[in-house]
């Protein structure tokens, strides 16, 4: 029990130690776009890298207003899965 308690502590130090180096990368991802937006540049290259920093256009269902608009068709399209969740609190 012991071994299994050590893996789920180490699993947990991995996990916060994830979330801290993706706030530092997203921090320098901001000033990166800042650099580029104040030189009001969508593309730079800096040495060996290219950096872009652009518009990009998606297309989404809305779901909600199709559930509410036409209740039926949007039933008959419901595709149902099921998934496991692991969790360690």
């Amino acid at each position: 029990m012991k071994e299994l308690e050590s893996k789920i502590k180490e699993y947990r130090e991995y996990k916060r130690l994830i979330e801290e180096t993706k706030i530092l990368a997203d921090s320098i991802a901001e000033e990166l776009k800042g650099v580029m937006e104040n030189a009001n540049e969508s593309t730079m290259i800096v040495g060996e890298y290219k950096m872009h920093y652009i518009d990009v256009v998606r297309k989404d269902l809305d779901k909600k207003r199709l559930e509410a608009e036409h209740k039926a068709l949007y039933d008959a399209y419901l595709k149902e899965s099921t998934y496991k969740r692991f969790t360690v609190t």
